[in-house]
């Protein structure tokens, strides 16, 4: 049982850092590199994020359970934006990526809690 829950947690690990990262990366580009963004508001949503970097690098699980409390914020502001008649494509990738992270920052600090 252990080794499943090692390997789950393995997977569960990866997906956040890539669901992290890609939020991230998402935030550079929407608004500094494109018509329309400014740096304010690139860190208004980049500075909740980073707060539990230092957490997440030390893998300790009430990081991951302060992530998940960050995340409803932009889960809440990507569904709003995604039912708007002037959505775009950025919209539904930061619903997307921010459900798959909150589900498995999740599923990760509960895996961490087993072993």
């Amino acid at each position: 049982m252990n080794d499943t829950i090692q390997r789950k947690l393995h997977i569960a690990l990866r997906i956040n850092w890539f669901c992290y990262i890609g939020l991230l990366v998402l935030f550079v580009v929407r608004n500094l590199f494109v018509e329309g963004g400014s740096l304010s508001l690139w860190l208004i949503q980049t500075v909740p994020l980073l707060l539990v970097l230092p957490g997440l690098i030390k893998q300790r699980y009430r990081s991951y359970l302060w992530l998940c409390f960050i995340l409803l914020l932009y889960i809440t502001t990507s569904i709003v934006d995604v039912m708007m008649p002037t959505r775009g494509w950025e919209d539904g990738l930061m619903m997307v990526l921010s459900l798959i992270l909150f589900f498995s920052a999740m599923m990760s600090s509960r895996w961490h809690r087993m072993q």
